[in-house]
């Protein structure tokens, strides 16, 4: 029987910063919900991965304080970050490696951060196709509004089509009571 693995993708300043590119003006909850999650996982002992977008460019840009983690979400101790240049935290190959093993073991990934129908969403489909068993903290996730729809209605699209792919839960399944 595997554990659980904490996997925080790109809780970035550029999601809560008002005129970046990426802002999520709804955030705040979900980055609630998230702090809850990771003190879990660190009160438990869980692996955590920490998983940072960034490239060349005016966005997650390696030289830009934007690309930083936001407050609170820094890796502590033990707790690996690892860069990725593409949606799927799959496209690094250390994440990749690092999950193979979890997946041999049987553990499963709990994902949490940003954005529900990018990043989340390309990891949680990537690592189904992998064998991984996949965990979306659905309210612990939001996603930035599109020039159709609002970030409400994105993220909610995007929860029902990760249902497809993972088990889909809130942070008060997670972890419990606050």
């Amino acid at each position: 029987m595997g554990q659980n693995v904490l996997v925080v993708v790109d809780v970035q300043r550029e999601y809560v910063t008002p005129g970046r590119a990426f802002h999520i003006a709804s955030i705040g909850p979900s980055l609630e919900n998230g702090r809850r999650v990771l003190e879990t996982a660190r009160s438990k002992g869980w692996p955590i991965y920490h998983v940072r977008h960034l490239q060349a460019g005016a966005i997650f840009n390696q030289d830009d304080a934007y690309s930083g983690f936001v407050q609170g979400f820094e890796p502590q101790g033990d707790e690996r970050e690892i860069h990725k240049g593409n949606f799927s935290c799959y496209s690094a190959p250390d994440f990749a490696e690092a999950m193979s093993r979890h997946a041999a073991r049987g553990d499963e990934v709990v994902i949490i951060g940003y954005g529900s129908t990018m990043c989340c969403l390309s990891t949680i489909i990537e690592g189904y196709h992998r064998g991984q068993k996949m965990v979306f903290v659905s309210d612990a996730s939001r996603a930035k509004a599109s020039a159709r729809l609002g970030e409400e209605s994105l993220h909610a699209h995007a929860t029902d089509i990760i249902s497809t792919y993972a088990r889909v839960v809130t942070t008060q399944q997670l972890v419990g009571e606050p």
